[in-house]
Parts: structure tokens; sequence; C-alpha cells
């Protein structure tokens, strides 16, 4: 049996992070594909901050933007840093454009109708790959289980694990429920357009130019889990791209798809994890209350709902369940008790029910 301090499930972007925030420990990251070549290997990586009214959510994506470009230019990653031009998608968006204008807090200048951000950057996953270095391991999680520390495949013994494993479940959670939002990218190295690609652009989908290859990229259709990969998808980025600049010629040479993990209320997840039969000690919980203590499965962790950002808010998100883990600071808004307090006034009665016909 080979033992870990910590062992991180998932390599996503999330999971990479979080065992690179934990790497002077014993830590081991595995994944059953290998590290980004899921949903984050997939991922177009536009690094561009998010146009809104001023609230806690659109704070988060700015913050985070703004720490994930400095994380990576110290980790040696090109940011390619050249700013981005956000644009309203229609009649009805120009008006809230106008709306959300006073309260934009990065700074910024209005272009052709838009919003132009300096700050707007893109990143290769697979140069975060070969930057970022942490000990991994390709392999499935076939079972897992709670001795005295977590037992992995029979083979791997680990005092810590961290579920990064985006929409798909290794463990059932009830009450963190994470939806698949598929999004795609294409490429193409041979190709003619109009426009000024000096800069980046996003619309219904991002667009940039990158050492003589266009990306375009979009992350759409909630639910979708038989999207594939398909040449209808990106003709329909095409288009997209058309409502930007001119595409008079794209020879694709590269279609990457994958699997979003999206959180319902849309902010991330992390923390450690509850364990739901604190119901059948605190039934009032049930009837809204708010838990005096929390019940938690020990050495079980999760990092997860990056959503179509997941290359900004994976960088904040990792750092911030490190210093939860070993120095017990708080979560805020992120941490998953939000999810438990919500789903048990929603659906602890039925939850007790069903353990009592277990029992």
């Amino acid at each position: 049996m080979r033992y870990f301090d910590f062992v991180v499930i998932g390599g996503g972007i999330a999971g990479l992070l979080s065992a690179y925030e934990l790497r002077e420990f014993n830590t081991l990251l595995i994944d059953k594909k290998g590290i980004l070549n899921g949903a984050s290997g997939a991922a177009g990586a536009f690094l561009f901050p998010k146009v809104g009214f001023a609230t806690k959510y659109t704070k988060f994506i700015n913050d985070a933007i703004v720490k994930a470009v400095d994380f990576y230019k110290s980790a040696g990653v090109n940011t390619h840093t050249k700013g981005v031009l956000i644009l309203p998608r229609d009649e009805r968006d120009i008006e809230k454009f106008k709306k959300y204008e006073p309260e934009i807090t990065l700074p910024f200048e209005k272009r052709n109708g838009g919003f132009f951000f300096e700050i707007g950057s893109v990143i290769d996953p697979g140069e975060v790959r070969e930057k970022i270095k942490v000990k991994t391991e390709t392999f499935e999680v076939k079972n897992l289980v709670k001795k005295e520390n977590w037992i992995i495949n029979n083979d791997i013994e680990a005092k810590h694990v961290i579920l990064a494993t985006g929409y798909e479940q290794i463990i059932d959670i009830p009450y963190i429920k994470i939806r698949p939002v598929w999004g795609e990218r294409i490429e193409g190295e041979k190709w003619e357009a109009e426009g000024d690609l000096s800069i980046f652009y996003h619309k219904n989908c991002s667009v940039g130019e990158i050492d003589g290859i266009l990306k375009i990229g979009a992350t759409h259709k909630r639910g979708c889990l038989e999207c594939r990969e398909n040449t209808q998808e990106a003709q329909e980025l095409l288009e997209k791209a058309n409502e930007i600049i001119t595409v008079k010629k794209f020879e694709i040479s590269n279609i990457k798809g994958g699997f979003r993990a999206a959180s319902i209320d849309y902010f991330p997840v992390l923390g450690k994890i509850i364990d739901t039969e604190m119901l059948l000690e605190d039934k009032h919980i049930i009837k809204g209350d708010i838990p005096k203590e929390y019940k938690y499965v020990e050495g079980l962790y999760i990092i997860n709902g990056m959503g179509g950002r997941g290359f900004s808010n994976a960088v904040v998100c990792a750092k911030a369940l490190r210093d939860h883990i070993l120095e017990n600071k708080d979560l805020g808004v992120l941490d998953s008790k939000r999810l438990f307090i919500k789903w048990a006034r929603r659906e602890g009665e039925k939850f007790l029910k069903d353990v009592n016909v277990k029992s």
C-alpha cells in the first residue's frame, strides 16, 4: 500500500492547481484521462473580465481574473495579454451595458459600443500542463473507502482526499449538484479575416489570434450529455465569430470539446464534505435552523463548479482550499455549506425517510 498526505482526484485545472498548492506535502494527482485532457484541455482558456452589475459574483470573477493573470505570469506561462473588447450581444444588451458602465471596477475604455479591458488574456492549457508540475498518475478510481485513512483501489492510502471530478461523481454527495455545460473550441492555422486581431473579442463567443492560429470558443448547451465535437458545432461557432469579425476563410485544424462543471448558483463549490446524516441528530435544520456545529466526513474535501471560467476561478479557489485545510480560513460564499442548508430545507424530509427505510 502506497501512502500519501493528499490525493487529488480529477486532473482538470481545479485538481491540478489544488495539487500544486499542496506540493510541499506528499501529494498525488490522479485522473483517468491524464492531466488537462478533459474539459480543461478543451477550454479556450480565455481570461476575460465579466461585464455586469457589481454583485458578489461579478466581483469574484473579476478579482479572480486579475490574480490568475499574475499567477500564470509568475509560473512562466505566456498569458498573451493584449486586451479584450467585450461587446453587447443584442439591442437588449446595449441598454444593459449603459447601466453596467458606472459599476465596472476594472480599468476599461469604451470602444465600438463595448468595453475594452487591457487585462484580457489567453493561455494555452498545454503550456500550463508543462509549466505547473506535480506528481501525477493516470488511472480510474474504481474504489474509494474510508478506513483509518482513505483507501483508493486497494492500492493507495491517503490521509486527505480532494474531489475535483467535475460533473462526474465517484461519491454520492446529495447536497451538491454539479451540472454539465458543453463547451467547444475550434482552431484554424489557414484563415483569412477582416478586423483588428491585435486584440481579443467576446460577444456570443470568444475570438482571438495567437501565433498565427485563430481560436474561437464558447461555453453553451447546458445538460447536453450527448454533445460531442462535430462540424455542425464548428459551423455554429464560425457564424458567431462572424458577428464580431469577418471570417472569409477558415480551415479547421483542431476541434476540442468537453463538459464544464457548473454549480446551481454559479459560484464554485469548496470545502469539507458535510456528513448528511447530521440531519438525524438535528432535525431542526430541515425547518430552517442554521447548525451550531457541522459534522464532516473526515479527510474529504471538494473543489468543483468552476464553470466556463475554470482557468481563472481555479487559481483563487485552489489557494482558498489550501488555506482552509491547513489554516481553517473561512471560505465565505464559496463554502459548500451554502448548498447544504438549501438542500436540507428542500429535500431533508425525503432524505430522512429514505434513511429510515434503508435502516
